[in-house]
């Protein structure tokens, strides 16, 4: 019975080993040292070896109260700046700011798959919402770590309108990268209950 006991116990910690992941919250932030604005901004980010749950953004907005819708898109911005039907809207509401300073937005969480590259827009509906610096040159590396990397992008009037580059979004993205047990306690797990299995059979083998 006792045996019986462990064999059932090791087996859960297996199954819980094998599909429990821990989060682990990050955030990449580019700059909030504006010197210009518009609308919104289109730039790309890139994923390093682990998909990121994005949870939130912290915008650089002018004084007041802002109406805020983010897209996303697959792949690059690059050619479908004036393309709505390219987008997916992410989410949408209002946010308050004092004005050119960290505004958090806290949006409908989304998937950034690993090692790819995802176009996100964020914008507001009035000309004057969105601060943001200017670039040198569309594509190069605004902000990067072991997860994520912020492209230089665009200025976009809004929806979809004319646009302005090279510009460097003024924000951080928060997010979560998901970690799973390494191979070897997996492996070491694997053994202890291959073991219980063998002495549990010899056990039976002696007896009468």
């Amino acid at each position: 019975m006792r045996l019986s006991r462990r064999l059932c116990i090791l087996s859960a910690a297996i199954a819980a080993a094998t599909v429990t992941t821990e989060a682990n919250s990050a955030i990449l932030t580019t700059t909030f040292a504006s010197n210009n604005g518009q609308s919104g901004n289109m730039f790309d980010v890139v994923t390093m070896d682990a998909a990121l749950t994005v949870t939130g953004f912290d915008l650089n907005l002018n004084a007041g109260t802002w109406d805020i819708e983010i897209y996303s898109k697959s792949g690059t911005w690059v050619g479908s700046n004036n393309d709505p039907s390219a987008w997916t809207l992410i989410d949408s509401g209002s946010v308050s700011s004092s004005g050119n300073t960290p505004s958090f937005f806290d949006v409908a969480d989304f998937i950034l798959n690993a090692a790819g590259t995802t176009a996100l827009y964020i914008t507001g509906i009035s000309t004057s919402t969105m601060r943001y610096t200017n670039g040198t040159g569309v594509g190069n590396i605004a902000a990067s770590n072991a997860d994520l990397q912020i492209l230089e992008g665009a200025g976009v009037a809004y929806p979809f309108s004319t646009t302005f580059m090279p510009r460097i979004w003024n924000g951080s993205i928060h997010y979560e990268v998901s970690s799973v047990p390494e191979p070897s306690t997996l492996l070491l797990l694997s053994l202890g209950l291959g073991g219980l299995v063998l002495t549990r059979r010899k056990a039976a083998v002696g007896q009468g």
